[in-house]
């Protein structure tokens, strides 16, 4: 029997880290197409700016690419070591980001929702900011929320072009 109601996502079961971003953006689309897209791990680099390569570099306990696998994703110069905590088809997933220069504790969650024949995707980024202030709020405040709005964009587009 298939499931119909999302498995319950508690961010505070990854990190202690509070929310400091969250965006979204409703999906002229159907949820199976919005996740079609957003599960393919190496298609992140038509939808999510700046990521140019992913790598699938572990799979799940079953052997595939679902909760418990992880990647590494080209992010600029950076090369960000990703997990999959969380998996919940077709309604989101998490992934969570081993340190990095800008954050630490990181973990997000990406969650989508049916609504008027479309999807609501929202992305919610949990992380405690690393020491230099003057990064912090730029990448708080403009860096990562400009990257967001734009992904989710494209997001929209890429979901169009697979339909």
């Amino acid at each position: 029997m298939t499931r119909t109601t999302p498995r319950p996502f508690n961010a505070g079961d990854y990190t202690a880290a509070p929310a400091q971003i969250t965006k979204s953006r409703w999906i002229d689309a159907p949820i199976a197409s919005v996740w079609s897209v957003v599960a393919d791990h190496g298609g992140m680099t038509r939808w999510v700016p700046m990521i140019s390569h992913v790598e699938l570099t572990d799979t799940d306990d079953r052997g595939e690419y679902g909760e418990g696998c992880e990647r590494a994703c080209q992010f600029g110069p950076d090369l960000l070591r990703e997990s999959i905590p969380f998996w919940d088809p077709p309604y989101g997933y998490a992934y969570q980001i081993a340190d990095m220069r800008l954050v630490r504790d990181h973990v997000a969650h990406l969650k989508l929702r049916e609504r008027d024949g479309g999807t609501d995707v929202t992305w919610t980024q949990y992380f405690h900011p690393n020491a230099n202030v003057a990064m912090n709020f730029v990448s708080r405040k403009v860096m990562m929320p400009t990257l967001m709005t734009k992904a989710l964009k494209n997001l929209a587009k890429e979901v169009a072009l697979n339909q």
